[in-house]
């Protein structure tokens, strides 16, 4: 179905991007929570929120959302838009809510399969596997939103000048981007590294901060320490390590209380 036809269905205004509504869509992803959006495995999809923050635009992007449509007639503001318009991401806004949004579009045809990831668990990669490693390292601080997600953006970008699969990309996207965000969130400070081998590529985040005193709690989908202004930004829904560990084919995780935590993560090429 095309972008345009979409339009049609949900009478939505065009924030952005008329010149991109002739491209393909087969699925849609309707969610207002940072994790939900990045869990959905869809491909070649829109996606339906009334999140209006920067990051919701971040968030499309490493998932690699075909446009994003607002609901409830939101509209976000004008860096918003200027930032999508960096992505080349088309953005819409429709007047119905979420939940009517979602049924007018499976019922007008639009129904595609989600794709599905495969994850396994093991002993990482040994030592003397990691050749011709190519390093990048990006200095992560606490609290900043402003830049929340850049590093994993401009980690995006290489990956796709080197020509790695882009379903790969997309896996190292977002575990990245969610080890990135709990450092934003939960520590004073990080480092989110990758480092890129024939083979796979590993993403470390190791923070400095309050550490987590039950790794098997902090690993359970819907728990979480967020409080509620991190909530209130669609974040915080407790899925950030589970989807580390889900999209991911090797994880491993080690914290110490009131020094910090991190996080490797392997994903095969």
């Amino acid at each position: 179905m095309k972008l345009s036809r979409i339009k049609d269905i949900l009478q939505a205004e065009i924030l952005w991007g008329e010149e991109l509504l002739d491209i393909e869509v087969n699925n849609a992803c309707g969610a207002d929570l940072i994790s939900d959006i990045l869990a959905d495995t869809k491909t070649n999809a829109i996606l339906l929120t009334g999140l209006t923050h920067r990051q919701i635009i971040q968030t499309a992007s490493m998932s690699d959302f075909a446009a994003i449509v607002f609901v409830r007639g939101k509209v976000p503001a004008g860096d918003v838009i200027e930032l999508a318009k960096q992505q080349r991401l088309p953005l819409l806004s429709t007047r119905y809510p979420l939940y009517e949004t979602c049924g007018i579009l499976y019922r007008e045809g639009l129904r595609g399969e989600p794709a599905k990831f495969s994850c396994s668990s093991g002993a990482l990669p040994r030592q003397q596997e990691a050749l011709q490693v190519m390093k990048l390292n990006y200095e992560i601080t606490g609290n900043d939103f402003n830049n929340a997600g850049k590093a994993t953006e401009q980690a995006k970008k290489i990956l796709k000048q080197i020509g790695v699969d882009s379903a790969v990309i997309r896996k190292v996207s977002i575990a990245a981007y969610e080890a990135e965000m709990n450092i934003v969130i939960h520590a004073e400070k990080g480092n989110l590294s990758f480092n890129i081998t024939p083979k796979y590529i590993e993403v470390v985040a190791d923070d400095t901060g309050p550490g987590i005193a039950d790794i098997d709690k902090a690993m359970q989908e819907g728990f979480s320490t967020a409080p509620d202004r991190i909530r209130e930004l669609g974040f915080g829904a407790g899925m950030g390590l589970p989807n580390m560990k889900k999209f991911s084919d090797i994880f491993e995780i080690s914290s110490v209380i009131g020094i910090g935590t991190t996080v490797r993560m392997i994903i095969n090429l």
